[in-house]
């Protein structure tokens, strides 16, 4: 049996205003998902966070779902509407999305025989997180691994970012490379391909002291919040958008110098760029405002109008009192944590 895991992740600062090729920068985070593997006749499937539903399919199966999946999403991308694939993907439990998975890791890596897989992902779905980016991640490893076959970190990115187009139709592959590479990834949307470089050498260090609060799933989806940012008056969301764009740079230069008051100042700012935009929630600015009372730092993180508040405190165990005291269960996490990785190898 073979044991991978690979991280989740979360815009540090950046989001929404990467919409506007402003740059973010991604972090990943101390939740993993972990897969188990191991030989067998046919391919078994099965995800601890939904006992109810495991799948075991023929190789064959396998492969013609997955060919039925690329074509949906071949379709969706010409008419730039990706709701078939996603009913598809969606049937018998995600049936469409787990298989097709599995197979465009085997058809990458030129693999037609059985296996036994198991997820065990301690990342919240729906929370922000890379919760789909991070099992992409380290199922892949793990084929790989079993199958004897070495790959890269590129290629293993470069499979899970195609794995990625199926559960978002076209992602950024920001959260793939965060879930892949570790550290900080620093993106910017750009033509013809986005730019995704990873900041280990820059940013060789974990970030810690960090504490995630969840606030409930999200009261609009992200596409909405998107174009709420895109109807406010242009003039005042490109003034927003910049300060969060120039901050970016700026962040990037803070960590470098392991400056972590000015890094809490510019979340803090940052918390009040997002709200200005209209997309924080009365929950996430109490959250911000009481961290910020003492001495801390918060901002909503991906999309808001709920999810998660990244929370920032020298004093790690302050700020964990705080976030009870007002009640909510905080998530002790770490940032800049290391990429996806073999657990263990047992014959």
């Amino acid at each position: 049996m073979i044991k991978t895991s690979a991280p989740g992740k979360v815009h540090l600062i950046g989001e929404h205003a990467v919409v506007y090729s402003e740059p973010a920068i991604i972090a990943a985070i101390g939740n993993r998902t972990y897969v188990d593997i191991s030989p067998a006749k046919d391919i078994t499937y099965q995800d601890i966070a939904w006992p109810d539903i495991s799948h075991t399919w023929k190789v064959e199966q396998v492969f013609e779902i997955t060919q039925k999946t690329f074509d949906l999403w071949k379709e969706g991308n010409e008419k730039k509407d990706f709701s078939k694939l996603f009913s598809f993907i969606k049937e018998n439990g995600y049936e469409g999305y787990r298989a097709s998975v599995l197979g465009l890791a085997m058809k990458n890596l030129g693999i037609n025989q059985g296996f036994s897989i198991t997820i065990d992902s301690k990342i919240p779905t729906g929370a922000g997180l890379g919760s789909s980016a991070s099992r992409a991640v380290a199922m892949t490893k793990a084929i790989a691994e079993l199958f004897e076959k070495e790959l890269s970190l590129e290629e293993i990115n470069e499979i899970a970012f195609q794995q990625e187009k199926i559960i978002h139709g076209t992602p950024s592959g920001g959260d793939n490379s965060a879930c892949c590479f570790g550290g900080l990834v620093w993106f910017k949307k750009d033509q013809p391909k986005n730019q995704i470089n990873s900041l280990k050498e820059e940013v060789p260090y974990k970030l810690e002291n960090f504490v995630f609060v969840y606030t409930g799933p999200p009261q609009k989806t992200t596409g909405e919040l998107v174009q709420l940012v895109r109807e406010l008056d242009e003039g005042y969301r490109t003034e927003r958008i910049k300060k969060i764009g120039e901050m970016t740079y700026e962040m990037l230069d803070v960590l470098r110098r392991r400056n972590f008051q000015r890094m809490k100042e510019i979340i803090n700012q940052t918390q009040k760029n997002l709200a200005e935009l209209k997309i924080s929630t009365e929950k996430i600015d109490q959250i911000a405002e009481s961290v910020q009372e003492i001495g801390g730092a918060a901002k909503l993180c991906g999309a808001g109008s709920g999810g998660i508040v990244l929370c920032y405190h020298q004093d790690k165990g302050k700020l964990i009192d705080l976030i009870k005291n007002i009640g909510y269960d905080p998530w002790e996490t770490e940032l800049a944590v290391e990429g996806v990785r073999i657990e263990k190898t047992e014959e």
